[in-house]
Formats: structure tokens, sequence, C-alpha cells
């Protein structure tokens, strides 16, 4: 679990990145637009998933690297 939460790590960060970009750096009047949204949405969930699919694919299931 803990090489899992390693690979996190810069997701975690892409996320507040953007979440501090989007509090001070970007207009409010661009934040409620509805493509501004579906990008926070995709950013987030891209920052998440990626980094578990590589996880995936360098440590398969079922395979003890202890």
């Amino acid at each position: 679990m803990n090489k899992l939460m390693s690979y996190l790590i810069l997701g975690l960060l892409v996320i507040v990145a953007f979440a501090l970009l989007k509090t001070f750096v970007i207009p409010p009047e661009i934040t409620v637009k509805e493509w501004f949204v579906y990008l926070t949405a995709a950013v987030t969930v891209l920052a998440v998933v990626v980094p578990c699919v590589i996880y995936y694919l360098r440590t398969p299931p079922g395979i003890d690297h202890k």
C-alpha cells in the first residue's frame, strides 16, 4: 500500500496546484463555465486514475514482491 501512495503523491500535488491556480489566478467568471467544470473533473480523475494504472501495470495483483 505504501508503494501505491508514493505513486499518488504526484497526483495529489497536481490537484492541489490546480486548486490553488483556480482559486487565486483564474477569474471566477471562467471557473463557473461548463467547460471549466468538466476540465476540473478531468484533471482530478486523471491525477488519481493515471498513477493507479501505472502502479497496477508495474505491480500486477497476485504477485508477492516481498
